[in-house]
């Protein structure tokens, strides 16, 4: 195994895992906490926010910033069954939700720090939907084209092998 293919394969490898944890938390952040918000009560509503927010960050945030790096490194660095044109199109998909977020969501996030209201969450979610779950759910599956491109490829080396 060249030092290429170690690398290429360490690279992907950690792309897979931090791609499929943020769909993950994404999902949940988006299809149940964002959806509870609205029982919080009004008063106790700001306070909840702002610790929702500080340990988001940590659980979520961190991990979809750190999803990009290995995500350009397969630009160079990839199996190479994996064309780059897949790598292309997960990234846009990863790149829109990042200027929906900074765009989008993060000025609503902070008005709601100030104060609770139902057309503010409401408007988090439908443009959540829309322009970060949307391109995340495009993005799991252009990931699950590569990932099945990989265990095709190792299936089939293997069975040449024994």
């Amino acid at each position: 195994m060249g030092n290429r293919h170690k690398i290429s394969t360490i690279v992907f490898s950690i792309y897979i895992l931090l791609a499929f944890y943020v769909l993950g938390a994404g999902i949940v952040n988006s299809l149940v906490s964002y959806r509870t918000w609205r029982l919080v009560g009004e008063n106790e509503f700001p306070k909840f926010h702002q610790l929702d927010s500080a340990l988001i960050i940590p659980l979520f945030v961190i991990f979809f910033f750190l999803t990009f790096i290995p995500q350009i490194l397969l630009f160079w660095f990839r199996p190479m069954f994996i064309s780059k044109w897949l790598v292309w199109v997960a990234f846009l998909c990863n790149l829109i939700c990042l200027i929906s977020t900074i765009a989008i969501q993060i000025p609503i996030q902070k008005e709601l720090d100030q104060r609770f209201s139902l057309e503010l969450i409401d408007r988090l979610i439908s443009t959540d939907m829309i322009y970060r779950r949307i391109p995340m759910a495009l993005m799991a599956i252009v990931n699950f084209i590569m990932l099945y491109k990989v265990v095709k490829r190792s299936f089939s080396a293997s069975t040449l092998q024994a």
